[in-house]
């Protein structure tokens, strides 16, 4: 089926556009200095923090304690506007809201500061800075963040701006960010620059800084995210290095974010999340030394202030970094679409040669649509399964916290269930499908077709996507001709690689192993809470795949596919000598 010249030929088009591609990596600009100097105390943030662990030291969202921190803030923010000899306290607000979390609604409650810009500004875009309160259950943290957050409010009330400043203290960060979903929704009108977002600040492990820009759309933020970067250097904070290409791929193959900038981004705003831990669940951690707080700080009120100096920041993209420079999404989409362009040829001379031997497809194409029948079953009876209860139920909406998705007894039954009803569809199916039997080339250019189609409706629709699919793609494509069995070994795990790829960076993220990291995708994708347009792709691909390893196991049992190589004869000269 794999006309290999034409393959090869593909490929050698695509490399040396990528090459063109990688020519077109572009380096940041340092942005400017900050006009006024900032004077956050530390020893004032750590008083505040001890202050907040005594009064609501387990703020878990919906307690007793986590209504006591809001208050907290909330005289905070009272005090901090009352400095500025200000009248009227209207600008600290509370938002009341209710979140679905472990099958009830839970109260929460967002606090806010407004500080308007000067007249003279003429309506500039502002800046929110958040800093989400609640921590999950058995958690000693954050308490820094909302202390700084409060100090803060109180400098800049008392100093200029050139744009509007919103600060947050946001509730249910371990509810699906569902205080800062809240927030942005309630302030949709609200014209804003950029979003910046503190969590367990200075609370570090290995004495570094993070900066999140992941979106929950798998956008990033990456010029807020450089000047952020910025911002913190020139106040002498150590900051960690950006994730490699590969684990930025993989995340926006299946975006994961746990902070409170991931919903900002995913509603198009430049926002970043700064922290002493990478991007992932909230852990416990000491509160940190008052210098620690007062270089973070000043970082803090450095970057508001190159804010007030820019016109603008770039807009989230899926752009990427790659060695301290960046790769647009133009470029990354061209790229994707270059990687995929073997495989659409070879569908293409597939189908021509398919049509002028006389071979039917119709046979394969039913073929290939009784075998996408397991897998829809499966995966319809997960979904099932989690609205049933055997499954962990969303977090607000969006996949639930790592300790909220435990492998026990009812997920695995959850899963057992899928299983069996996929291999009894599958058993139905095969007796359906053989009746009338297509021919397995027919049904390898059937599953290739379609495969092709598959992989242009996701470029179009969910490109990134096509980093599960095609590996996989060329895998079982080159198989189909291998001629050796340790050939198609080695194919064979090309085409598992890019699950393990994304189940190790997810595990990063969540701080588990790749097995875990693969069940929590599996349950929190199953329940539903990452959506269906991924998981349909992946379904559809998965049985032109199928279709394909068809012909590639015909082979095998034919003897093409040999352990070693054919040799190759040379013909006798059968001419009588004269």
């Amino acid at each position: 089926m794999l006309n290999a010249r034409l393959y090869r030929t593909a490929w050698l088009v695509a490399a040396v556009a990528l090459i063109v591609a990688l020519l077109t990596l572009q380096t940041p600009l340092p942005p400017p200095e900050p006009v006024v100097p900032a004077s956050i105390d530390g020893s004032v943030v750590l008083d505040g923090a001890q202050e907040l662990e005594r009064v609501a030291p387990l703020r878990v969202a919906g307690t007793q304690d986590d209504a006591d921190a809001a208050d907290w803030v909330e005289q905070g923010f009272t005090a901090a506007l009352q400095s500025t000899g200000a009248a009227s306290t209207s600008r600290v607000r509370r938002q009341e809201f209710l979140a679905r979390h472990r099958g009830q609604l839970v109260p929460m409650t967002n606090v806010y500061l407004s500080l308007p810009g000067p007249v003279s500004a003429g309506g500039r875009s502002g800046v929110i800075v958040v800093a989400p309160r609640d921590i999950g259950p058995g958690i000693r943290s954050s308490a820094t963040t909302t202390s700084l957050l409060v100090e803060l409010a109180r400098l800049s009330a008392t100093s200029s701006h050139d744009r509007p400043l919103l600060f947050v203290s946001t509730d249910g960060a371990t509810v699906g960010n569902a205080g800062m979903r809240w927030f942005l929704a309630q302030f949709a009108g609200f014209k804003t620059a950029a979003v910046v977002v503190l969590d367990g600040v200075g609370e570090s492990s290995d004495g570094r800084t993070y900066i999140w820009r992941r979106g929950r759309d798998g956008r990033q933020a990456l010029a807020m995210a450089h000047l952020t970067q910025v911002a913190l250097e020139r106040a002498g904070i150590v900051v960690a290095p950006a994730p490699g290409a590969s684990t930025q791929l993989a995340l926006q193959a299946v975006p994961q974010s746990f902070g409170d900038q991931a919903d900002a981004v995913a509603a198009g705003l430049p926002a970043i999340t700064i922290s002493g831990r990478p991007d992932g669940p909230q852990r416990s951690a000491p509160l940190p030394d008052a210098q620690t707080m007062g270089d973070i700080g000043n970082a803090v009120m450095q970057l508001l202030g190159t804010l007030d100096q820019v016109d603008g920041v770039a807009a989230p993209s899926h752009a990427i970094t790659l060695a301290g420079r960046d790769l647009s999404w133009t470029m990354l989409r061209i790229m994707l679409l270059l990687v995929a362009l073997p495989v659409l040829v070879a569908a293409v001379d597939a189908f021509a040669r398919i049509r002028r031997a006389g071979v039917r497809l119709g046979p394969g194409v039913r073929s290939l649509l009784w075998r996408a029948g397991p897998l829809l079953v499966a995966v319809g009876v997960m979904h099932v399964a989690g609205v049933a209860g055997l499954l962990p139920p969303a977090a607000a909406g969006e996949p639930p916290l790592p300790g909220e998705v435990p492998f026990t007894g009812p997920g695995g039954l959850a899963l057992g269930i899928a299983l069996v009803a996929g291999v009894v569809t599958w058993r139905l199916a095969l007796h359906t499908a053989r009746r009338p039997a297509a021919a397995p080339a027919a049904e390898a250019a059937a599953g290739l077709v379609a495969l092709a189609i598959v992989c242009a409706v996701a470029w179009l629709i969910s490109p990134f996507t096509l980093l599960l699919v095609l590996p996989a793609a060329h895998a079982v494509l080159v198989a189909t001709a291998a001629p050796r069995r340790w050939e198609v070994a080695a194919l064979l795990v090309l085409a598992v690689l890019p699950a393990v790829w994304v189940a190790a960076a997810i595990g990063s993220v969540i701080d588990r192993d790749p097995v875990f990291s693969a069940w929590y995708l599996a349950a929190t994708t199953g329940e539903g809470s990452r959506g269906v347009s991924a998981a349909l792709v992946l379904v559809a691909a998965l049985a032109c795949l199928w279709s394909m390893a068809v012909l590639v196991v015909l082979r095998a049992r034919k003897g093409l596919v040999a352990a070693r190589p054919p040799i190759r004869r040379r013909p006798r000269d059968r001419r009588r000598p004269r």
